[in-house]
């Protein structure tokens, strides 16, 4: 096995460890949302919705440099990012380069708001809770595309 698959396999055992946080994380967040009033959450709840936002961004954020590993593993263009969308696209791996861009800007939107509008952020994180099932399934399908080209029971 060579190096770069080695280092493809690491990223999609990481993944597969944030995965397993982020759907803890997606069941809380499903209690509290829809948010009809920010100010009746309670600590506890601020505090799931919070750990959330953050795995949501950590795993949407890594998935991105595997599928990165793999287009370099496959000789595709790495620049910009948007080429390895498109080729992720390609694969039927993602379903499309734009709605990875929705869900990159939502994911940066929620963060720079935060706690500054509280319909927007109710709004957001509906939006992310919604979400947070399709990029499981994205990783789902690297992983899948993974096993078959590159052969290992585990992911590579």
């Amino acid at each position: 096995m060579s190096d770069h698959i080695q280092l493809i396999r690491k990223k999609l055992d990481h993944l597969q460890r944030m995965q397993t946080y982020l759907a803890y994380s997606l069941e809380q967040a499903r209690r509290i949302v829809p948010i009809d009033s920010w100010t009746d959450l309670t600590p506890g709840q601020h505090e799931a919705l919070a750990a959330f936002r953050i795995r949501f961004s950590e795993y949407q954020e890594h998935l991105g440099k595997a599928m990165r590993a793999v287009a370099i593993e496959e000789e595709q263009r790495t620049e910009p990012f948007t080429a390895i969308l498109l080729y992720m696209e390609k694969l039927g791996i993602i379903e499309s380069a734009q709605l990875w861009k929705e869900l990159r800007e939502l994911r940066n939107a929620i963060n720079h708001e935060y706690e500054e509008n509280p319909q927007r952020l109710a709004g957001f994180f509906l939006d992310l809770v919604q979400s947070a099932p399709m990029l499981m399934d994205w990783h789902r399908r690297l992983t899948e595309f993974c096993r078959h080209n590159y052969g290992h029971r585990d992911g590579v």
